[in-house]
């Protein structure tokens, strides 16, 4: 049996979604069974425990050999995005070592690896580059699990297919279609299906050494390069494209505001070859998008 938190999540209920058909024994801990029961897959067993309570995580963990943690936040307040990504993690991590649970694999971000070339490597080179509350808090979190022998997993831009719905990038890409982003920094960076990356967290837990870290990336692509090619896919509008160094107004959403912090750094290239080691083979943006405007119909 293996313990997901963040399971009602857009990479959460993915990795959910592959677990269950890998036949795999899955448990849950959420804040809501009724809204969780009714986005996760028949036989997953739900169990109701927050983040801030680690007697009610430490129960929910009791009988399971892993925890895949992948709860946490971006976009919000400073302070909530800290509660969330290291309080919240540190919390997953006692839970663990209370109920005895031997592998422990934490959801991070490429953005607390990316160095000021920016190299995203499993082994960085220098210090991350990035200081945003969302890219600090991760970078934090990963060292406290990989301090206590746990698993990190640094995924790039994910999107595509998903349980949840359109969130996390897919919202960007429709968006930008429906001509309702007045404009994204035209900044490479990588990008993984919801799905893959769900495959790489669960390489990372049958396989992932210790106190290592795994970065899982199909490929690299411009912002531009992305957004206008799905746009072709589902006959949608061309977003207005801004050299990297530019900044957005004050109206950019979340995920757009991702391409003008990308955009002050170098094109991000990425050394994922522990992950590839573990079997991850992700697909491509061009098959990705595909996807991802096959699964969103058009506009």
């Amino acid at each position: 049996m293996d313990l997901v938190t963040g399971a009602t999540g857009f990479l959460g209920s993915a990795l959910v979604e592959l677990a269950v058909r890998q036949g795999r024994d899955v448990r849950v801990a959420v804040r809501d069974a009724e809204r969780a029961r009714a986005l996760l897959p028949a036989g997953v067993d739900v169990v109701v425990a927050d983040l801030g309570d680690v007697a009610a995580l430490t129960a929910a963990a009791r009988g399971c050999t892993g925890l895949l943690h992948l709860a946490g936040s971006v976009g919000h307040s400073a302070d909530e995005t800290r509660r969330a990504n290291v309080d919240g993690t540190v919390h997953a991590l006692a839970a663990a070592e209370a109920a005895g649970v031997s592998r422990f694999v934490f959801t991070s971000s490429s953005a607390a690896v990316m160095d000021a070339d920016g190299l995203v490597a499993e082994e960085p080179a220098g210090p991350p580059a990035l200081t945003d509350p969302y890219s600090a808090s991760k970078a934090e979190a990963e060292r406290r699990v990989l301090a206590a022998g746990g698993v990190v997993v640094n995924p790039t831009g994910v999107y595509g297919p998903s349980p949840r719905g359109p969130l996390s990038y897919n919202g960007l890409l429709l968006g930008a279609a429906r001509g309702e982003v007045a404009a994204v920094v035209d900044a490479t960076v990588g990008w993984v299906l919801a799905e893959d990356a769900a495959a790489g967290h669960l390489l990372a837990l049958d396989a992932g050494e210790p106190g290592r870290r795994y970065v899982l990336c199909g490929e690299t692509a411009t912002f531009g390069d992305v957004l206008h090619r799905f746009a072709g896919l589902v006959g949608g509008a061309r977003v207005r494209l801004l050299p990297p160094g530019s900044s957005l107004g004050d109206d950019a959403g979340t995920f757009a505001r991702r391409s003008e912090v990308y955009g002050r750094f170098p094109p991000v290239r990425v050394d994922d070859r522990g992950a590839r080691a573990l079997g991850f083979a992700p697909r491509g943006v061009a098959e990705g998008l595909t996807l991802t405007a096959g699964w969103t119909g058009r506009l």
